[in-house]
């Protein structure tokens, strides 16, 4: 129903005005028209009418006038109905049928007459989506997120509806979001409860990335129920076939264990795993007890030789922290004499060492000292007490990147914040805060030539003078990198109490350490899936990092990622990655059948290749739907109560009508909406007022009035 009336001429004007201005108009016209004696009663009569009509229309227009159209609607309530789609509701358990009986509940509800009442379907596993099909495919169940749902939607329903067995298995308890609320949801259980059989792992815990010769702990997580005093086997799987198997005992009728298997590898590659326990006739599913992962073993493990020459507490700091990176191999040495040393002998190693690490330096052309010149390791060399002197020596700034003019007195220094720059891979050390806290260091106080090719790159400073002296020096020449510390007395900042000087050194020796060891000439390209495993339902989506021979992101490259079914060698698809801000590079392959696929990339840069890597990606079913599928009531419960619903406990809907009937008394009665409708806007007063003045002048001219 539409009705249209003068709300009013102008907010400021009264109606009594108006009344005045249509005289006002009138008796101006009149006046302009008395004297005319010439002119008939009907001229006349018609003139006055024409000029005070145009006259009262455009001194109204004047004023801004409007109409307020008011349009009367009956407005039908609507209810959001979401409709759960994950896996978990397939489960056939107890007295629930699966996906006939869920098929046949929401039929029911679909045929509930509602009188006045609209129902819009929405379905949720991980997200909600407005698609009507239901296809029990979710991998997860996120509840959370239609609650969120509803709420951005509280001006558009008036009550909500979940279907659903209540078990959450992702995103956060969604009572949280419940409680924030203000329409009520009605919740629909849908599933069973009672006590069933069923073995199920749960969780795997490993490390996706590991280095030959390394052992590697996988740990497994089986949860079981329904199975006291029985027992059943786990099998360890590489590459299809049985590594080991073992006995399990379930002492409870309910119960969670964890098992650990060991395994060192030999060779780099990709190691195919997969644990497995032979399915019980009497479990409730099948699809829960196997599951699958890859492992990619690297051989880049460096093998680091630190040799010592003094002994100084900072030999064992930085030992240790060598150590503590699982992608290093450290071979401790201590020169003792001629070429006596202890714990191992760097004569008898097999194979050059990644990168050497010198604690002070050996005596000038001594049999060692030629045999560290003739390798072609990178080299850290590490000021200690009595080296001193032999940094002045000749052609030392072959060995160490610098040399010192004639060794002064040893003071302590302080580092340098103001000087700590950020452009070298080495002090990329985030935001450092407290520097001039830290602990002193000791050094030499002499003047350092560096060599053509040195950069300092951390400085010191001594009692607040002006002098600022090097503390790192690095030297990235053609046949291998040199780094140089000018200082000693790390340990201090090992050993501090305080986590900032802690992590300040280990993030700076570690920087230094793998700065030191990668090649110059090296570009490296790493590729890795976003996750350890993807469902069947989930697209691939893999990221990619480059870095040039700086061992900085590389980011105008163009990087063509193909992905590959196991050992074929057609690629399924390949894809250009696409640069994002964050320095990485993104592909998506969209969904794939479950399997082992192989992922290959070429990064290329000015039409040369700069770097290739490969990778592995498992696509499976995901089983955390099946891990537990009894329904979770009190989850429901809750929601209800917490929005003043209702939830219908054995599925009776014969709640629903009524319920929905109490809420939507008053928002379906007759709901009046005002538009404003600016006279003055509209042209066609205009075009009247000129035929009025028109026809006015006309009658005038045939009138012979001037």
């Amino acid at each position: 129903m539409v009705s249209q009336f003068i709300q009013g001429i102008s907010p400021v004007v009264p109606l009594i005005i108006v009344i005045f201005i249509l005289i006002l108009s009138i008796f101006v016209s009149w006046w302009s028209y008395s004297h005319s004696e010439t002119l008939s009663r009907l001229k006349k009569r018609s003139l006055i009418l024409l000029r005070a009509t145009s006259l009262f229309i455009l001194i109204i227009l004047l004023l801004n006038p409007y109409l307020l159209i008011q349009i009367t609607t009956d407005t039908s309530p609507e209810i959001a109905v979401y409709i759960d789609n994950s896996q978990s509701l397939s489960i056939e358990r107890g007295q629930y049928g699966g996906i006939s009986e869920y098929q046949s509940i929401l039929n029911e509800l679909n045929q509930i007459e509602m009188d006045g009442i609209h129902k819009t379907n929405y379905y949720f596993s991980d997200s909600v989506t407005d698609e009507d099909q239901l296809t029990l495919s979710g991998t997860r169940t996120n509840i959370n997120a239609v609650l969120e749902h509803l709420r951005l939607n509280e001006h558009r329903f008036t009550a909500g509806i979940i279907v659903s067995d209540g078990i959450v298995t992702q995103d956060r308890n969604p009572i949280f979001a419940a409680q924030n609320l203000t329409i009520p949801v009605i919740t629909i259980p849908v599933g069973d409860t009672t006590q069933v059989k069923d073995i199920a792992i749960a969780d795997i815990e490993y490390s996706q990335n590991t280095y030959t010769f390394t052992a590697e702990t996988i740990t497994v997580e089986i949860q079981q129920e329904g199975f006291e005093n029985e027992d059943s086997e786990i099998q360890w799987l590489l590459d299809g076939e049985i590594l080991e198997t073992r006995n399990i005992q379930f002492p409870s009728s309910k119960s969670s264990q964890f098992f650990e298997f060991y395994y060192e590898f030999d060779e780099p590659g990709f190691y195919d795993f997969e644990v497995n326990i032979p399915q019980k006739s009497e479990e409730i599913t099948h699809q829960n007890n196997q599951a699958s992962f890859t492992i990619e073993v690297d051989d880049n493990k460096n093998n680091i030789l630190s040799l010592a020459f003094d002994i100084h507490p900072d030999v064992g700091a930085i030992r240790r922290l060598i150590a503590s990176d699982q992608q290093n191999e450290l071979i401790s040495s201590t020169w003792i004499a001629e070429n006596r040393f202890l714990e191992n002998d760097p004569y008898s190693l097999s194979n050059e060492p990644d990168l050497i690490v010198l604690h002070g330096l050996p005596p000038i052309n001594s049999d060692i000292f030629l045999w560290i010149e003739s390798q072609q390791s990178p080299l850290v060399v590490l000021q200690s007490p009595s080296s001193a002197p032999l940094y002045s020596e000749p052609g030392i700034q072959g060995l160490t990147g610098y040399q010192i003019d004639n060794p002064a007195e040893t003071i302590d220094v302080q580092l340098e914040y103001q000087s700590l720059p950020t452009q070298h891979p080495i002090t990329e050390l985030g935001n450092v805060i407290g520097i001039d806290r830290f602990p002193t260091l000791k050094m030499v106080r002499s003047r350092y030539n560096m060599s053509s090719l040195g950069q300092p790159l951390l400085f010191a400073s001594f009692e607040r003078s002006d002098d600022i002296l090097p503390v790192i020096i690095s030297l990235d020449a053609a046949n291998r990198r040199i780094t140089g510390v000018t200082t000693y007395g790390w340990h201090r900042f090992e050993q501090s109490p305080q986590s900032e000087t802690r992590d300040f050194f280990k993030n700076l020796f570690t920087n230094i350490i793998s700065w030191t060891s990668t090649s110059s000439d090296d570009q490296t390209l790493e590729i890795y899936p976003l996750k350890d495993s993807f469902t069947e339902n989930e697209g691939i989506q893999v990221r990619a990092e480059l870095y040039n021979e700086r061992g900085e992101h590389e980011t105008g490259a163009q990087i063509e990622i193909s992905i590959y079914k196991n050992d074929v060698d057609t690629p399924l698809q390949s894809n250009i990655m696409s640069h994002q801000q964050n320095e990485n590079y993104t592909a998506d392959f969209g969904n794939y059948p479950r399997g082992l696929y192989r992922l290959s990339a070429i990064a290329t840069y000015n039409d040369r290749i700069v770097g290739t890597a490969e990778s592995r990606v498992n696509i499976s079913e995901s089983i955390i739907e099946f891990i537990n599928t009894k329904r979770d009531d009190s989850t429901l419960r809750s929601i209800s109560e917490v929005t003043s619903g209702i939830m219908l406990e054995n599925i009776n809907f014969d709640r629903i009508v009524p319920f929905l009937n109490s809420l939507i008394d008053e928002d379906s009665e007759l709901q009046p909406t005002n538009d404003f409708y600016y006279i003055n806007r509209n042209g066609y007063w205009f075009l009247i007022v000129l035929i009025l003045l028109s026809t006015e002048w006309l009658i005038r001219r045939s009138a012979s009035l001037p």
